[in-house]
């Protein structure tokens, strides 16, 4: 994931010290303010990433899937700056932060990678607030850039969230996400699928979900939601 450009003598040495884990829905991987020891790579599965404010309420404020890397942003912390469990089951690679800091130190041409990996987390927080969060935006078409962004590689599968989930993070109460998941249900855009290896998914009408998300000036026409 940032080891690009190593060799696998190095690559092979990279790996001793790092442990395979796995772990259940709904199971946390580490809390916010713990301290930032490690930094975890999906292998498989889903991750929400949660804060909390002053009051205690909590606020999904990014998901991460196979591919990523849980934790990049405490590097250069001593705490992590997130509340980190598993949406679905998952499988992860637990990286000993000291052992991840000297490898990078060592092979420079890595801190660039970090540098993108990095930038990258940046833009999709900001795709996150822009696309996701902003009330300006009709609620079922942030609801269909919700389920793009959790769609599963390039299949027709999305992962399925709680109600709960849903409302959180698009600012809605879960009775409008019921029925707007119920409208795309009965227009068969979204059917819910067994549990697989996944967990709980969608199959999703992939083109007919994007052109919800883009279709900004139709959604407006409808009664607003709150």
């Amino acid at each position: 994931m940032v080891c690009a450009d190593v060799s696998l003598e190095d690559l092979l040495a990279f790996h001793i010290p790092i442990d395979d884990m796995a772990f259940e829905a709904g199971a946390t991987i580490y809390n916010m303010a713990d301290h930032a020891n490690a930094v975890y790579c999906v292998r498989q599965g889903a991750i929400k990433l949660l804060r909390y404010d002053v009051s205690g309420n909590q606020r999904i404020v990014r998901f991460l899937k196979k591919g990523d890397v849980v934790g990049l942003d405490s590097v250069f912390a001593n705490e992590q700056q997130h509340t980190a469990i598993a949406l679905t089951a998952t499988q992860l690679c637990r990286i000993p932060m000291s052992h991840f800091k000297d490898f990078i130190n060592k092979h420079p041409a890595l801190q660039l990678r970090l540098l993108e990996k990095t930038q990258e987390a940046l833009r999709e927080t900001d795709s996150w607030l822009s696309e996701l969060v902003s009330n300006t935006v009709p609620a079922k078409v942030r609801l269909a850039r919700l389920l793009l962004q959790l769609r599963i590689g390039d299949s027709d599968r999305v992962h399925r969230l709680s109600l709960a989930d849903f409302g959180g993070i698009l600012g809605i109460t879960p009775e409008t996400v019921s029925r707007l998941l119920s409208e795309l249900g009965d227009s068969e855009i979204l059917i819910k699928a067994g549990r697989g290896e996944h967990g709980r998914n969608y199959r999703a009408d992939i083109p007919a979900l994007t052109a919800i998300s883009q279709d900004v000036g139709r959604a407006r026409q409808t009664p607003k939601t709150y």
